[in-house]
């Protein structure tokens, strides 16, 4: 069969005659994924009846199988003029096919962020590969990237205000810093800032929105932990903004956090039972709310984790004026939230694909500049008491300053580099003196009750010459090549210090600093003979207890561990 395209439409040869399939329609590209081994279809291009060019990829499952319909209906709602004959439709699909397999070949992408050297978005493509690239994901029907303005009117109307404002220019820095996660191999993270109502955090957010696209591209807490996946994962690459975090139900805000900073949906199955397609992604959130993340949780009875700590880092607005230091030439906080407000409405969306661009042009440059600047940052703001919770966090507030730094020397931005460092530096700071100390959460809990258990038990202890230490004695003390040591009953110990059964985990680093004593590394006990049978301690080291939590007692002005007494000072075992 014979198939031949003029401007009039597709015509095909039969009974002697060119007869009319339809209207102007022509295959671009043979489209697959990336991998080449899945999705494979058509790049159709096609005429509607009001003239209107439109492009649409069709996979070769639909077009060539028993849901064929589907692309026909495709065509038909958009205006394409088939001929009303019983055999138009199984032509143009012929001629589809045929064309298909002719055409040079193109990749899709279903989702947005980078493939490769690509960064691709539902709008357009920015980079440069050996086969052009096309958008086939979610955000084809539903379009979150949009533009108004140009990038000098973002800069002359929002982004100067930003300016001697920290906690704004933070938030455009979330945002510019999504695209770079991978390039740093930094993983997921959120910032959750925190404040009363009318403090100007939504404002914060609609600035971050405005790199991106108008302020519906915020969104709301209030969802399903499933609907936040969702959201992550059309959010790949690209930031993730979160209003109100009071308005989510307690146990989705739990397991949220854990998905979208893991970066994975949860494992499904298909209707036959047979494992579904997990999503993933890379993404930075931007969050806001009145509440704590201990309050959200404290709704639902529980402590919150470490680990949900160091993944959602919680930041107090501490301007002046709010969220703000620098009104500008507004005469109140509320005349420039106003101002920004309106601004964020008017001018958006384009300082993101400028940012895209300003990237791709680096070419495998970026995580070379990006790893370094990253580590530097760290290196710099970091000492060597911190934990490993605290310098994880602080190589994402480096990665922040670094997309700043990159996109003010590129003159994306209306501020200095200098100008986005120290912002940087002084929400990092912020979220240090919030938090209270610089140690992992759980060697913080133990310090505590190891600076209360050496002021307040000390005395407790019988000498081991005695052999008996009954109540009120905790165990016995010694001297071990000059130096006093602690024995605490186990039971004593884990009592006090409100220890689980396995409770390796959080004695760990007590061992690692020598103020533990073991020769049992599993258990972390000293078995001691003591009348004659052996039984197991805790050994603690009190005088190097007490040097170290005496380096402690005022850490950057984080006063937590008030200095402990002499050995020989009076003090009573109730102070």
């Amino acid at each position: 069969m014979k198939f031949q395209l003029r401007d009039s439409g597709l015509y095909c040869y039969s009974s002697e005659e060119w007869q009319r399939v339809g209207g102007w329609i022509e295959v671009i590209a043979r489209t697959r994924l990336v991998d080449k081994r899945r999705g494979h279809g058509a790049l159709l291009q096609w005429k509607n009846m009001d003239g209107v060019m439109l492009q649409e990829v069709v996979y070769a499952r639909i077009l060539n199988g028993e849901n064929s319909r589907q692309v026909r209906e495709l065509l038909v709602d958009t205006g394409y003029p088939l001929e009303p004959t019983n055999t138009s439709w199984s032509r143009l699909q012929r001629y589809l096919l045929e064309e298909m397999a002719k055409a040079q070949p193109a990749t899709t992408v279903d989702r947005a962020g980078w493939h490769g050297s690509i960064f691709a978005t539902s709008g357009w493509t920015i980079g440069e590969a050996d086969e052009k690239h096309h958008f086939v994901g979610q955000l084809a029907a539903s379009p979150v990237l949009q533009e108004s303005g140009t990038l000098e009117e973002w800069q002359a109307n929002v982004g100067r205000l930003c300016r001697g404002n920290p906690l704004a220019i933070f938030s455009v820095g979330v945002a510019l810093a999504a695209p770079l996660l991978k390039h740093a191999e930094i993983e997921n993270g959120a910032k959750h800032i925190v404040g009363n109502s009318s403090g100007g955090k939504s404002t914060l957010l609609q600035i971050a929105a405005s790199i991106y696209s108008s302020p519906s591209f915020v969104r709301s807490w209030a969802s399903t932990s499933n609907g936040l996946s969702a959201a992550s994962a059309e959010h790949n690459d690209i930031l993730l903004a979160l209003d109100e975090i009071g308005l989510a139900r307690p146990e989705d805000v739990d397991t949220a956090i854990y998905q979208i900073v893991n970066g994975t949906s949860k494992l499904r199955a298909t209707i036959t039972g047979e494992l579904a397609g997990q999503a993933c992604w890379r993404t930075l959130v931007l969050s806001t709310g009145e509440i704590w993340l201990s309050e959200v949780f404290q709704r639902l009875g529980k402590e919150v984790k470490a680990g949900q700590e160091t993944r959602l880092v919680e930041i107090p607005v501490f301007g002046r004026y709010g969220a703000f230091d620098e009104l500008h030439e507004f005469c109140s906080a509320q005349e420039l939230v106003d101002a920004l407000k309106s601004a964020t409405r008017h001018y958006y969306g384009t300082l993101f694909r400028a940012w895209i661009e300003c990237l791709t042009e680096r070419g495998d440059e970026l995580s070379i500049y990006a790893k370094g600047e990253v580590k530097r940052l760290t290196d710099q703001w970091t000492t060597p008491l911190m934990a490993s919770q605290v310098v994880r966090v602080m190589r994402r507030f480096a990665l922040i300053s670094t997309a700043l730094g990159l996109a003010c020397r590129n003159y994306l931005l209306p501020w200095t580099e200098e100008e986005s460092e120290q912002a940087v530096h002084q929400v990092a700071d912020a979220w240090i003196k919030s938090r209270g100390h610089i140690f992992n959460k759980e060697e913080y809990r133990i310090l505590l009750k190891l600076n209360e258990y050496m002021r307040s038990r000390r005395h407790s202890f019988a000498p081991i010459e005695k052999g008996r230490a009954e109540p009120p004695y905790e165990g016995f003390k010694r001297m071990v090549d000059g130096e006093k040591q602690l024995l605490v009953r186990k039971a004593n110990f884990l009592q006090f210090f409100g220890l689980p059964t396995r409770y390796m985990r959080e004695i760990e680093f007590l061992i690692q600093k020598d103020l533990l004593e073991t020769n049992e590394r599993s258990r972390g006990t000293l078995r001691v003979k003591v009348n004659g049978r052996f039984e197991r301690f805790f050994a603690l080291w009190p005088d190097r207890i007490r040097s170290y939590l005496n380096s402690l007692s005022d850490l950057d002005g984080l006063s937590q561990f008030p200095t402990l007494p002499s050995e020989n000072s009076e003090v009573t075992d109730n102070e």
